[in-house]
């Protein structure tokens, strides 16, 4: 599950960053604001805040400057 909520971290703010730049290159260059724009670089962050929260949320018992290895079960 934390593969999950990091994928979607990284996607949410990849989308935030994009949108947002398309938006603020379009204001600069003065034409106008697409609604839909603002409204998937809104998403994007708020699906990044919200990963990036369950991420902290699925990690907070695990010491700091100790790797995490998964063990395989064995099943023979």
């Amino acid at each position: 599950m934390k593969k999950f909520w990091a994928i979607a971290c990284t996607l949410g703010f990849s989308a935030f960053w994009v949108f947002g730049g398309l938006s603020v290159l379009a204001y600069v260059d003065g034409h106008p604001l697409f609604w839909m724009v603002a409204v998937l670089c809104l998403l994007g962050l708020a699906l990044g805040v919200v990963a990036r929260r369950q991420v902290v949320a699925l990690t907070r018992d695990v010491p700091v400057g100790t790797r995490v290895v998964q063990q395989e079960n064995a099943h023979a």
